[in-house]
């Protein structure tokens, strides 16, 4: 893409936000936080930085045909789907991000897809086998997660979807999609993961296996070739969990970090807050795990309790029960 392409497109993203804001002009402005760089900013050019983001973006049928049993004290016109998906929108195009994770996606023919295409942006989608949206009579589709690429910056070589394994090898309705990145800036090869963990109390040991499974599927994807590598997904799991520790210490192949424990030396006091019938939930769940060979230069960071209110997420100014996380890489 000529320069002079790439700028248009800027400008076509900044319409864009402007469009969606204006569909819910009598919301109150999203949800601010402040972007913090590490040490790493500034060490490389510019130009090998690139910005992905990791979010939950709540499915419509999970909180629209569940509202008022899931989200006690959110207000109904901040649940509609007719509202959020604008509200979503805003919140990617705000960061234009490069490489984008997405779970719990189950409007993407109709809306993300469209959407993000005409702005730049390829996507790739991989459903549940038994995705719960279709419980409900009015739901969309199944949910699952998505991928999107800015063209500008990366060509999409190679992908494969998988269905994780429990313990005894068997296949679980959890799912991940691997694909191979070509960075054209950085003539660099790059392995991206987003998956979606089993959710609930009691699973630990079941996502701890999911966890293995995804490592062990990343080392027959890439093979030889060693690429750097991001795994991108809400694990439903708190960092005291196995799943954590599966992810540290890796395979043979690869082992990670968390991105936002070694941007800020500590994980976030939560990445998902809303209020149930039973209590407050509140937790970080959410990671964007990196290979040794990736540094984060800046991060977006978690907001205070106090800037999101007693009655949690999903509210007027944020469209999903989870935070997105945002982190700018470059390569070591």
């Amino acid at each position: 893409m000529a320069d002079e392409d790439f700028s248009g497109m800027l400008q076509l993203r900044k319409e864009a936000i402007k469009l969606a804001e204006l569909e819910v002009k009598n919301f109150p402005g999203l949800l601010e936080r402040s972007f913090i760089l590490t040490k790493y900013a500034g060490v490389s050019q510019e130009s090998s930085e690139f910005r992905v983001m990791q979010w939950n973006v709540l499915a419509d049928a999970l909180s629209s045909s569940s509202s008022t049993s899931n989200f006690i004290k959110c207000p109904i016109q901040a649940l509609a789907w007719s509202n959020r998906k604008h509200r979503s929108f805003q919140e990617i195009l705000n960061y234009n991000p490069d490489i984008i994770c997405l779970q719990e996606v189950d409007h993407f023919s109709d809306f993300y897809l469209p959407k993000l295409q005409e702005l730049g942006y390829e996507g790739l989608f991989l459903p549940k086998k038994d995705s719960p949206c279709l419980k409900f009579a009015d739901n969309s589709g199944p949910d699952g997660c998505a991928i999107f690429l800015d063209e500008e910056r990366f060509k999409l070589e190679e992908s494969e979807e998988i269905s994780l394994l429990d313990q005894e090898d068997k296949t679980t309705n959890q799912v991940a999609l691997l694909v191979k990145l070509f960075d054209k800036k950085e003539k660099k090869g790059l392995c991206c993961v987003v998956t979606h963990l089993k959710a609930k109390p009691g699973f630990e040991e079941l996502r701890a296996a999911q966890a293995k499974s995804i490592l062990k599927s990343l080392t027959n994807f890439v093979e030889s070739e060693n690429p750097e590598v991001l795994v991108c997904g809400d694990f439903n799991a708190e960092p005291s969990e196995p799943v954590y520790s599966v992810m540290e210490e890796g395979n043979n192949s690869y082992s990670f970090q968390s991105a936002y424990k070694t941007a800020s030396q500590n994980e976030p006091n939560f990445t998902t807050y809303k209020q149930r019938p039973n209590g407050e939930v509140k937790h970080t769940i959410d990671y964007v795990w990196h290979s040794s060979n990736l540094r984060v230069t800046g991060y977006l960071g978690v907001p205070d309790e106090d800037d999101i209110g007693s009655d949690g997420l999903p509210c007027m100014s944020y469209p999903s029960d989870h935070l997105a996380l945002i982190f700018d890489f470059c390569w070591s």
